[in-house]
């Protein structure tokens, strides 16, 4: 289990916790299968509910460089999206994130990120953290330009995004350095 970032993050409307086998319907219905939102993800949708929980229990928080959040409105305990963390090295940190369709542009995902970058600020041991997105996702461009991102370049042919097609697309890298 990842031990470089909390098992949880609290804010104002968000908390942010690992995943449970329980959480499966809702991840299935809200992200999971639902193309739209898998649309930029490098993975397809899930085909059944089944899928789902093979994720949370085979691949989640498994790799102790790794760490992922279901994201869950504080008032409700409902399940709006994820977010996940990675540090291949020590002094760097490498983020991704999806939220269900019902939630866009209500300033979740802005919350969370918000949340997460205060938490990595506080780690004397990160300097930077980054992402990478699909060139076309204009939503994940303007999330992390809003949060103080820089761009930093085009990676050309750098990811299969399989629900666009079969050879590596293009994608875009922002970082953002800290202290």
């Amino acid at each position: 289990m990842a031990e470089f970032t909390p098992e949880r993050i609290e804010g104002p409307r968000l908390l942010l916790r690992p995943p449970v086998i329980d959480d499966a319907g809702p991840l299935f219905q809200r992200i999971g299968r639902d193309p739209q939102v898998t649309r930029y993800l490098l993975w397809t949708p899930h085909p059944d509910l089944a899928a789902t929980r093979r994720v949370i229990t085979d691949r989640m928080n498994v790799d102790a460089h790794v760490r992922t959040w279901v994201m869950v409105l504080q008032h409700s305990d409902e399940i709006v999206g994820m977010m996940s963390c990675s540090r291949p090295v020590r002094h760097s940190a490498e983020i991704g994130y999806c939220v269900g369709r019902r939630w866009w542009g209500k300033g979740l995902m802005s919350d969370a990120l918000d949340m997460l970058m205060a938490t990595l600020d506080a780690d004397p041991d990160v300097y930077r953290v980054w992402a990478t997105c699909h060139v076309d996702n204009d939503r994940s461009v303007r999330l992390l330009e809003r949060a103080g991102f820089a761009l930093e370049g085009r990676l050309n042919r750098h990811a299969i995004y399989p629900n666009l097609g079969t050879e590596p697309s293009d994608s875009l890298l922002y970082a953002k350095a800290l202290r």
